[in-house]
Order: C-alpha cells, then sequence, then structure tokens
C-alpha cells in the first residue's frame, strides 16, 4: 500500500469513527458542542497516529522478510 492510498484510508476509517465518537461523547457530555469538539480534537490525533502505526508496521513486515 503507498502513502496516499494509506493516507485516505485513514481518513475515511476516522470519518467512520467521528460519527461514533461524537455520538458517545455526546451521551457524556450532554452538549453538542463539546461533543463536537472533543471530536474533532480526537479525529486529528488519530489520523496521524494510524498513519504512523501503519508506517511502523509496514516497516516491521519488510524487515522480516
Amino acid at each position: 500500500m503507498n502513502k496516499k492510498e494509506l493516507f485516505y484510508k485513514a481518513i475515511i476509517w476516522q470519518i467512520i469513527g467521528f460519527f461514533w465518537i461524537s455520538i458517545l461523547s455526546y451521551i457524556w457530555f450532554d452538549s453538542w458542542i463539546r461533543s463536537l469538539t472533543f471530536s474533532i480534537v480526537v479525529l486529528f490525533v488519530s489520523v496521524f497516529i494510524y498513519i504512523l502505526y501503519e508506517l511502523a508496521w509496514d516497516k516491521i513486515i519488510k524487515n522480516r522478510k
């Protein structure tokens, strides 16, 4: 998987997660503003952590071969 595909895959996965986090955090915070703010922060952090994870995983797999 090239880096561009990896980036798009991460974005799509985070959009799905954004909706779930928004709903669950709304239940927790009882405020859509706080929920959406929290969800946006989690979204941005998660995208970059996911990309780092995928790159590290790919490097580990290549080193084993």
